[in-house]
């Protein structure tokens, strides 16, 4: 019994490990090719792997983007920053730890996010992996917003507020952060400061 357990769990952490080998050979193909002319074939020679073991592990080529997205989506970070966050009492706090923690991973994903949105029109697959992605990211920061609400800390409802976060702190915030050359914590600490200025009441704000 115990060496049947044993042998599982080998095979189960050999199935994670070839199943990370081929995400990441997928990332560095469809980065190096493009995800129009990366092949399945190719992803499979480039994670040494079988090419039937990439369809089993994964699937083909919107699946194995799909996963890429997936991964980040349930980066663990993400949890850690909104349980902070809904810690918090203090709504400029709130605001800087939402800056710093989107920022972070955008920072860790962005590679990925840029290869999915510049891929919406190749595949509905990877429109919808899309789409997930941008619900899941505004759901997370419309917790914050009913935070900030609960907490009586804004000067707009709930919606407003959800929408003020998106703007500030939703990828097309990061991306012009990018564009502009400002490093992450330049970026974070202005988009924490603009969105301050469009939600807290004036008292609360510098002299």
């Amino acid at each position: 019994m115990a060496k049947r357990a044993y042998t599982s769990t080998v095979r189960a952490v050999a199935a994670r490990e070839t199943r990370a080998a081929i995400l990441r050979a997928a990332m560095e193909l469809y980065a190096e090719q493009g995800y129009a002319r990366a092949t399945v074939a190719g992803i499979a020679e480039r994670a040494g792997v079988a090419l039937n073991t990439v369809y089993t592990s994964v699937g083909g080529k919107a699946a194995l983007l799909e996963a890429l997205v997936d991964e980040g989506v349930e980066d663990e970070q993400i949890q850690v920053t909104l349980t902070a966050v809904l810690a918090a009492r203090d709504a400029r706090e709130i605001l800087r730890m939402t800056a710093e923690g989107t920022g972070e991973l955008t920072r860790r994903h962005e590679a990925v996010l840029n290869l999915v949105f510049d891929n919406v029109m190749a595949d509905p697959a990877v429109a919808a992996a899309a789409e997930r992605a941008v619900a899941r990211y505004r759901g997370r920061l419309d917790r914050t917003a009913d935070h900030l609400v609960a907490l009586g800390a804004v000067r707009t409802d709930r919606d407003r507020t959800g929408q003020i976060l998106w703007f500030y702190f939703g990828r097309g915030a990061w991306q012009t952060v990018r564009e502009l050359g400002w490093d992450w914590d330049e970026g974070a600490a202005w988009l924490a400061g603009a969105a301050a200025a469009a939600l807290l009441p004036a008292q609360v704000l510098p002299g």
